[in-house]
């Protein structure tokens, strides 16, 4: 919940204030492709902290790892939320601000393959999708409470106090929130799995290597999978912020609570359907995430199109339960079983980063561009979500089902239909 209050509170200020922060000098249009260009570049960090941060999971273990994930966003965060603007240091200010959302995706690299592997260690075999579903919920709640963070500021601020000092306030709550994280993972046990593979001496010793020559089909999955949500998710989240308010015409303020709705609907979603996973499969639940989006892609804009608030927030509601549910909410048991405890950190966190970077950090300029291409009209960018989610229908058929696999024995159980795909499964 802490990395991504952090992570996605700097999305949805980029797109509301830091194009007059520190962009000043260039039009809105461009101020607004730079603040999202910013936004973007912290996630090329992200894939360097996956590769860092797995290995170091992998090899010294993952609760020792995510204590030092978490002080970096820490960090981070909060010089963010002190940074001079354009007008106070000129040039510098941009330059230091890319520098720090750089820091800030070099830590949120580690923290998904850490999270999500430290949990279905710990969980009973036959819960691994609901435990998980839990981290995931908390990547949306953090999320929500800096959106609500942002409507309390946006309603008591005017926009000159929002510009001048208001935004810093989201980045500087949050180093009361980092102190509870620290505090929790402080008092949190290895994981039992790792310290059994440790113990029987079962870990890799170059990981990396080991897990791309012997893993890359499931690499693979990971990141077609994961393309497919990381594009609704950011689409969702920072892309509609940016269409409801410059091609629908409505205010800030509703694009913020299409942002609330879109993120409960997501968390309310993903602890239920995670939870029923652990009983249909991984494998149906996904492959309908995506079937669903793609039906789906068109109409959303078409009622976003309406600007009526109530069609905003309910097509917000839709493509939050979408992508929380089925894809997102899953993500930990289903990417945790494709792997081995020697590989699990660094190869889920390969294929997660890199899905990320090509096609969820970009998601609001390809939005913004191909909308500006199409004359103000979506229906280029729902063509390229399809494509998207095609690719992530085609990783789930590849990966099959995982949900009876038993995390010590991935290796003895690879290939093996009878102990991944038990009879009338999907």
């Amino acid at each position: 919940m802490i990395e991504w209050y952090d992570f996605v509170v700097f999305g949805t200020v980029s797109v509301l204030v830091f194009g007059k922060v520190f962009y000043p000098e260039q039009t809105p249009f461009i101020a607004l492709l730079s603040s999202l260009g910013t936004f973007a570049i912290g996630f090329l960090a992200r894939p360097l902290g996956g590769i860092f941060f797995g290995y170091l999971g992998d090899r010294i273990g993952r609760r020792n790892t995510l204590m030092v994930t978490l002080a970096l966003m820490g960090v981070a965060t909060l010089l963010i939320g002190l940074l001079p603007g354009y007008h106070a240091i000129g040039v510098a200010a941009p330059a230091l601000l890319i520098l720090l959302r750089l820091v800030q995706g070099f830590s949120l690299g580690g923290e998904f393959g850490g999270v999500a592997t430290l949990l279905i260690e710990h969980a009973p075999k036959d819960r691994r999708g609901a435990v998980g579903g839990w981290a995931q919920a908390g990547g949306f709640v953090g999320p929500l409470l800096g959106t609500v963070v942002i409507l309390i500021l946006r309603s008591a601020l005017s926009d000159a106090e929002l510009v001048s000092w208001g935004w810093r306030v989201p980045f500087l709550l949050s180093v009361l929130l980092i102190v509870v994280a620290a505090y929790i993972r402080t008092h949190i046990t290895e994981s039992p799995e790792f310290e059994r593979a440790r113990a029987h001496k079962e870990l890799s010793k170059h990981p990396l290597r080991g897990v791309i020559a012997e893993y890359p089909k499931e690499i693979f999955c990971v990141f077609g999978m994961h393309a497919g949500n990381a594009l609704l998710f950011y689409t969702g989240l920072t892309f509609a912020v940016a269409y409801i308010t410059r091609n629908v015409g409505l205010s800030q303020t509703v694009a913020l609570w299409a942002n609330a709705v879109f993120l409960l609907a997501a968390t309310i979603s993903c602890i239920v359907v995670s939870r029923l996973s652990d009983r249909t499969g991984r494998k149906p639940i996904y492959l309908a995430g995506t079937i669903l989006g793609m039906v789906m892609a068109f109409p959303l804009f078409y009622m976003l199109d309406t600007a009526n608030v109530g069609i905003v927030l309910l097509a917000a509601a839709i493509m939050g339960a979408i992508e929380g549910g089925f894809l997102y909410g899953i993500q930990p048991s289903y990417f945790g079983e494709l792997f081995p405890t020697k590989f699990r950190y660094l190869g889920m966190s390969l294929g997660y980063q890199a899905a990320t970077v090509l096609v969820g950090a970009t998601a609001p300029m390809i939005g913004v561009l191909l909308t500006e291409w199409s004359g103000g009209h979506p229906w280029a960018f729902s063509l390229y979500l399809i494509a998207i989610l095609v690719l992530a229908a085609v990783s789930v058929l590849l990966a099959g089902e995982t949900r009876h696999r038993d995390i010590e024995r991935i290796e003895d159980q690879r290939g093996d239909s009878s102990l991944t795909e038990p009879r009338g499964a999907v």
